[in-house]
């Protein structure tokens, strides 16, 4: 891991910043349970997948599923519960019949957009309680953890 120079946290500090960001994660998984319901029975995992569909009227299962960080099987079967619903349509590739190609349907377009705008009006709602500069420091420590999460520290060991 990389450090800037500076000490390493005592343990008190490690303490403070876990449970600091145990509650951010908790709250943001409390706020989209809740939402799901509100925003058209659509949960994150699903809305993360279906995103790139708003750039591009029609994708391939496995370009869905890396958005979503899952593997093929799974995205298969959440998208097999979304066509169900009448949120997408899947269908053959036509020059290549292994792939199987993935478009929203009118209802489902309609229902991602709403979701998709809460959602922004509700994180800029929530975000105004910051200054301007607290937000831009905000954004650098976050863009600043997040790779910092996906270290496996048990590798190190």
């Amino acid at each position: 891991m990389t450090t800037t120079g500076n000490h390493p946290p005592t343990a008190e500090e490690v303490d403070d910043l876990v449970q600091a960001a145990d509650a951010v994660f908790f709250a943001m998984r409390k706020a989209r349970s809740a939402g799901a319901d509100r925003d058209g029975g659509l949960s994150l995992p699903q809305v993360t997948m279906l995103e790139p569909l708003v750039a591009e009227p029609e994708l391939p299962v496995g370009r869905l599923a890396a958005a979503a960080d899952v593997s093929i099987p799974t995205a298969t079967r959440m998208l097999q519960q979304l066509e169900s619903a009448g949120v997408v349509v899947r269908r053959r590739s036509a020059e290549d019949e292994r792939k199987v190609l993935v478009a929203l349907t009118a209802d489902g377009s309609e229902r991602l957009t709403r979701l998709l705008t809460r959602r922004r009006e509700r994180q800029a709602e929530a975000f105004a309680v910051f200054t301007s500069a607290e937000r831009a420091q905000l954004v650098a420590l976050l863009r600043r953890l997040a790779p910092v999460i996906d270290i496996d520290l048990g590798a190190r060991d």
